[in-house]
């Protein structure tokens, strides 16, 4: 059951790194957005832009498309990592409401019965998608759109296998806090519970103070603020 929790901490290492990684895509976003709502705002630019060189790389759709490309890139690639640490937003009314052992029975078998089955077969028909956009260079609609779409088609494949590797690891972690010895349970990370602290959310002191809240807040609510 050792051996599990090793295998189960390498393999949630891996969309946590390439999740933090993804996560800088929303820099050149910002900055793509924020470029293509001034040119379009100020026309002169838009206008100077279509008379040179610049327009076969810059043009509108070519924005537009590139903006929702690193979107797509970006919520794939943060997609395993943030099952990981229980940051997807959770629709229950009952699962809540049970035990730990009773939360985790629900995450194993929705594990099992949706989880994996789904990743999968979008894998298996994924892997056509992107070889089809591969065989043919598929490239926008649009005219003077963006071409080479497999790449970002492929972004599938690997936000996928991410997410499958973040899956798997939680799995082996269900299994030994389920089924493993007492003295081990104890040692297992469920971030999967209610009852645990999610690693994305601020730490909380022994005082019921948040530790980024700056001293002079902190001061001020221990003076019956």
């Amino acid at each position: 059951m050792q051996g599990y929790l090793r295998i189960a901490d390498r393999l949630e290492r891996i969309p946590q790194i390439f999740g933090k990684l993804g996560a800088w895509l929303i820099l050149p976003l910002i900055g793509i957005i924020m470029f293509d709502v001034i040119t379009r705002k100020f026309q002169f630019m838009q206008q100077w832009i279509m008379s040179t060189v610049l327009y076969d790389f810059m043009s509108p759709t070519k924005l537009q498309e590139l903006e929702w490309h690193l979107h797509a890139a970006l919520f794939l690639l943060a997609l395993g990592y943030a099952y990981t640490v229980n940051a997807h937003v959770r629709v229950d009314l009952l699962r809540e409401k049970l035990s730990d052992r009773g939360q985790a029975w629900v995450e194993l078998i929705g594990i099992l019965c949706l989880m994996l089955p789904y990743v999968l077969v979008v894998l298996y028909y994924g892997w056509t998608f992107v070889h089809q956009a591969w065989e043919s260079n598929e490239s926008s609609d649009a005219m003077t759109g963006l071409s080479h779409r497999w790449v970002i088609k492929s972004f599938v494949l690997l936000g996928l296998a991410l997410t499958l590797m973040a899956g798997v690891a939680t799995l082996l972690r269900q299994l030994v806090y389920l089924f493993g010895p007492e003295d081990l349970r104890g040692t297992v990370k469920m971030n999967m519970l209610t009852s645990a602290v999610a690693e994305h959310l601020p730490k909380i002191q022994d005082s019921g103070e948040p530790d980024d809240l700056p001293p002079g807040v902190v001061a001020e609510r221990g003076a019956g603020w």
